[in-house]
């Protein structure tokens, strides 16, 4: 028998084999260690973290931890993006799925901290709330992965206090307080009580999420246009030029977009309002302001940061006159935005509300028949 016997060729091949394969596997156990090894050092990386989660469940225990005690919020973000990539690879148990949204799960409150005792009317109020590393795509688990049911405590509303249907994907709930209905001045408690469960997946569970409350109060104190900016000439002029009709040039005669006037006549292809970098925040109502006709009439209102750009579209006007637009033909118009500063407190971020009036330039619109 000589030394390339057939059968020498065979258990060569297969020596080889299982050194090649013995090899490899202890390749992959060694780069799947060094990975980890890496979660355990200051400040990894999310490219770091997404490496040691393509190892499997070898990092399991690092990535909680990551998650649940990291200073850094970018790198909570990435561990639980790391864990959601185990959780679609089906290498994790119900618990383990459950740790990770509970970990995860987080609510941003839109409203203040304090409101002046003396508004009137309700007061518009946001939760926004969900597992922010969720994420669409082939190998992990998207947002439309679970449903929720969510109620509102202490808004001294009944309707909210009920569990609201299932409902799939980013979740959040808008709701209104009225002032009058709270006796005191507080602190009040809003309590959103939020539940979880899963959709089209391997692993059905349904979980009930931490409790998360937001304290406000009403200060007697505290006066209504305490948000007003000082007026001064030069921020006037800046707010001036800001503040804009632009016409959409774009629009043909096939795809007009129209605003109704009243019941025989429309605007075709109506301007809208454009605020480009304000130097203060506004919160003013637009009103519409037609050449040869009395009055001004409400059609929107504009909410928005210093420095921000918003486009907003004229609504149907309210108040206009029948008789007022009676034939087709062009008009000029003007759009008038007056501070509102009760409104501006509707919204957490505005600060520094400018309280004078805007006035645009007159521009030429269209009239015609419905």
């Amino acid at each position: 028998m000589g030394l390339f016997d057939p059968k020498y060729a065979v258990w060569a091949v297969l020596a080889v084999a299982i050194a090649f394969g013995g090899g490899l596997k202890l390749w992959r156990a060694w780069k799947a260690r060094r990975a980890i090894a890496k979660l355990a050092e200051p400040n990894p990386t999310r490219e770091q973290i997404l490496e040691a989660a393509s190892h499997g469940r070898e990092g399991l225990v690092e990535l909680f931890r990551i998650q649940g005690t990291a200073d850094d919020q970018a790198a909570r973000i990435a561990a639980g993006e790391g864990l959601t990539i185990l959780w679609a690879g089906d290498q994790l148990i119900g618990e383990e799925e459950q740790a990770i949204v509970r970990r995860g799960f987080e609510v941003v409150w839109k409203a203040r901290k304090r409101y002046p005792r003396a508004l009137r009317g309700a007061i518009p109020i946001e939760a926004i709330f969900g597992v922010p590393f969720l994420r669409e795509g082939a190998g992990r688990i998207g947002p439309s992965r679970l449903e929720w049911s969510r109620r509102i405590v202490g808004a001294e509303r009944a309707s909210l206090e009920e569990f609201s249907p299932w409902t799939a994907g980013p979740a959040g709930v808008a709701f209104a307080i009225e002032p009058r209905d709270f006796a005191t001045n507080g602190p009040h408690r809003l309590v959103l009580q939020a539940r979880a469960r899963t959709v089209g997946l391997t692993s059905r569970w349904e979980l009930e999420l931490p409790h998360l409350a937001f304290s406000f109060e009403f200060d007697p104190n505290l006066r209504v246009d305490a948000l007003l900016a000082q007026p001064d000439l030069e921020t006037a002029v800046a707010i001036a030029r800001a503040t804009r009709f632009e016409v959409d040039a774009e629009h043909s005669n096939e795809s007009s977009s129209m605003l109704i006037l009243n019941n025989e006549f429309v605007l075709r292809n109506p301007p809208s309002l454009v605020v480009s970098d304000p130097p203060r925040d506004l919160s003013h109502a637009v009103f519409i302001e037609f050449e040869g006709i009395d009055g001004r009439f409400e059609s929107g209102f504009l909410r928005m940061s210093a420095g921000a750009r918003r486009l907003v579209s004229l609504e149907i006007p309210t108040n206009l006159p029948a008789e007022a637009i009676d034939r087709p033909g062009s008009v000029r118009i003007r759009a008038l935005l007056v501070a509102d500063v009760e409104r501006a407190w509707h919204d957490p971020d505005l600060r520094s509300v400018w309280p004078e009036s805007i006035e645009t330039d007159w521009i030429v619109a269209k009239v015609v028949r419905r």
